[in-house]
């Protein structure tokens, strides 16, 4: 069966679920990556502006290179937005550390928005993606 990139509801359920939100069919556009059948990430694209877009995301795996190019693909060459926002819990080390690797920079914070923290918020922008360059847009030539 090996890897494979899905959208739709289960993958919305599935993300909101693991990052204790909510996930709106029909208002949000919802990207998962399934191994051999179970999805092992998901990312969840909302509150789109034209300017903008907020992403939540959960991982339980490895991510490949073709889930990158296609996560990063859908807001800045589908949508065309200019910005990326992941808000992240201040005590969630490891959502951290992976959008930091990803490119994401802090921006903003609302101190004590959580109930064990702030919500800080990460942005990336189009300019500083790497996700689009040739090395991974040549992936999703196939996954539309």
């Amino acid at each position: 069966m090996g890897w494979n990139i899905t959208k739709g509801s289960e993958v919305g359920q599935w993300v909101a679920k693991r990052i204790q939100g909510g996930y709106f069919e029909g208002r949000s556009e919802a990207i998962g990556l399934e191994r051999n059948g179970e999805l092992v990430a998901g990312v969840i694209y909302e509150n789109w502006n034209h300017k903008s877009i907020w992403c939540h995301i959960a991982i339980e795996g490895r991510l490949t290179p073709e889930y990158l190019a296609a996560i990063f693909d859908y807001p800045f060459n589908i949508c065309q937005v200019e910005k990326i926002i992941v808000p992240v819990g201040s005590d969630n080390e490891q959502s951290i550390k992976v959008v930091k690797k990803m490119g994401f920079t802090e921006e903003g914070r609302i101190k004590e928005g959580r109930p064990h923290g702030d919500i800080v918020f990460y942005t990336l922008r189009r300019d500083d993606c790497r996700f689009l360059n040739t090395r991974y847009s040549k992936r999703i030539a196939n996954h539309g």
